[in-house]
């Protein structure tokens, strides 16, 4: 009996001293892991003081070049094809005839129409001198002229008929795409092929609000691509658009030489560069300044000792700065370094000015 007392006894004493080393260990770690309030500790940072900076008078915006001239080589008659000398890549020029639809009825038929006019015509001539000799009866001579009258424009509308069925070329420049072979029959408006001209490209641009009263009809653009690099091509302004969009940009639309020992296809993608020759001032900030970059441009300013959020409408990017539009004044320091530490309203202390 007694040394159970004492068996009992000693576990007791071990639980008591495990509870005990457990709590205190508990104490030790909540006291480890217990938050430091370092709200009051001030974050280095770096700022720039926001100010215009002058800038190239030349802008660059992307353009996707076009024909100038394209169109759709259509014909106005119904019929069977009977020649079309044309193939993809062929060049044709304007007004050239490359093929017709069979015309033969109707080549007969004019042939036909024109020895009745022939025969109208004397005896239009014949009852007209009669008639002036008071040797025919006025309805004698009114007949032979209705008849000859009359066969002309039968004749004229026949020439009409065979002329709508020739394909014409109705631009000059390359057959890019081909519907039709010879032999196959066609209906009025059928549209046989395509023919782009790509000795001249246009692209049109869209050109801010600030930019567009820059730039008039007549302005010299560069163009440079990616496919051939220090090449440039030269352009010019041929029309700006009256009226912006929803975001004040303006339509513009670029002319540009295409005739060169290099020249482009349509389609390229290029950067058309306004040659203006101004300077202008614009306020900017490095980009390195923007907290989440463009896609959420906002940035953090020094308020006393502390950090302001501010959210910014942007506009061109120049070289490692970028303009700002709206959200920030002259003269306010923008914090450059240090920010992904900061939140709104945090304590900050700055470094390193410029």
């Amino acid at each position: 009996m007694k040394k159970r007392i004492i068996l009992i006894s000693s576990i007791l004493l071990i639980a008591v001293l495990v509870a005990f080393t457990l709590v205190k260990n508990k104490k030790a770690i909540n006291a480890s892991n217990k938050v430091v309030d370092r709200s009051a500790i001030p974050i280095p940072v770096s700022v720039i003081s926001a100010s215009d900076q002058t800038v190239n008078g030349s802008f660059t915006l992307p353009a996707i070049v076009q024909p100038e001239e394209q169109a759709d080589i259509s014909i106005n008659a119904t019929g069977k094809l009977k020649s079309l000398d044309i193939d993809l890549g062929s060049h044709i020029i304007k007004g050239e005839v490359i093929g017709t639809v069979d015309n033969s009825l109707k080549e007969l038929n004019l042939a036909s129409t024109q020895l009745l006019l022939d025969k109208y015509k004397v005896d239009y001539q014949k009852y007209k001198e009669l008639y002036a000799g008071k040797a025919a009866t006025e309805t004698d001579y009114n007949n032979a002229r209705y008849n000859y009258e009359n066969t002309k424009v039968q004749l004229a509308q026949i020439k009409q008929q065979i002329a709508d069925g020739l394909v014409v070329a109705p631009v000059t420049g390359t057959v890019v795409k081909k519907n039709f072979n010879a032999g196959e029959f066609v209906n009025t408006g059928a549209k046989i092929a395509q023919v782009v001209d790509v000795s001249r490209l246009k692209a049109n641009v869209m050109v801010s609000e600030r930019e567009v009263y820059r730039v008039k009809p007549g302005t010299p653009v560069t163009l440079t691509c990616d496919i051939y690099p220090g090449t440039t091509f030269n352009g010019v302004i041929k029309y700006i658009s009256p009226q912006g969009d929803e975001s004040h940009n303006y339509l513009v639309e670029l002319s540009i030489e295409n005739s060169g020992s290099v020249t482009l296809k349509a389609g390229t993608f290029t950067r058309a560069t306004f040659d203006i020759q101004d300077n202008a001032k614009v306020l900017q900030i490095p980009k390195t300044a923007l907290v989440e970059g463009i896609g959420n441009p906002y940035i953090y300013v020094v308020n006393g000792n502390h950090a302001d959020s501010r959210k910014l409408v942007l506009g061109h990017e120049i070289g490692d700065n970028i303009e700002v539009l709206s959200g920030l004044n002259i003269g306010e320091q923008v914090i450059t370094e240090g920010q992904i530490n900061i939140s709104q309203g945090s304590l900050i202390q700055v470094v390193n000015s410029k």
